[in-house]
């Protein structure tokens, strides 16, 4: 599956249960078992499928966020073409720029990125979900 899919995940602000451990960081930034972050989970699931390039959309309370995904050298994303970008938590309205209110509108912000995307699948998820999630075998079933 190396090279045909490209990964987006959304780590911004959303109502959860998650309450006082989001007062000060976005969900996908709350700590799972000492050194991890939720993020960690569908970041590694990626990249165990092949994935070499992956955007994530942030807003909000994302200092915690920066700081634990750095220029992505833990999953192997650190590269001068592609690997791990981080793209920005504003997104472009017909009044103006504002901060993005949902996943479409994050994308429509990022429109030039997503223009320059190499791969020929896209798949999107959410950075708050503790999942493993076996990416080659929920791609092939959808294209089946």
């Amino acid at each position: 599956m190396k090279g045909k899919l490209h990964g987006i995940i959304f780590s911004y602000e959303k109502r959860s249960g998650l309450r006082e451990l989001t007062e000060s960081r976005m969900p996908a930034s709350v700590p799972f078992a000492g050194r991890y972050r939720l993020i960690d989970f569908i970041l590694s699931s990626m990249v165990n499928a092949g994935m070499t390039d992956v955007g994530v959309a942030i807003q909000g309370n994302y200092q915690s966020l920066l700081d634990h995904l750095g220029s992505g050298k833990d999953w192997d994303l650190s590269r001068k073409h592609g690997g791990l970008r981080i793209l920005p938590p504003f997104s472009y309205t017909e009044l103006g720029h504002g901060e993005y209110r949902g996943s479409m509108e994050a994308l429509a912000g990022v429109y030039d990125y997503l223009e320059d995307i190499r791969q020929d699948y896209v798949l999107l998820a959410w950075g708050d979900v503790a999942i493993n999630l076996p990416v080659n075998e929920v791609f092939e079933q959808h294209r089946n």
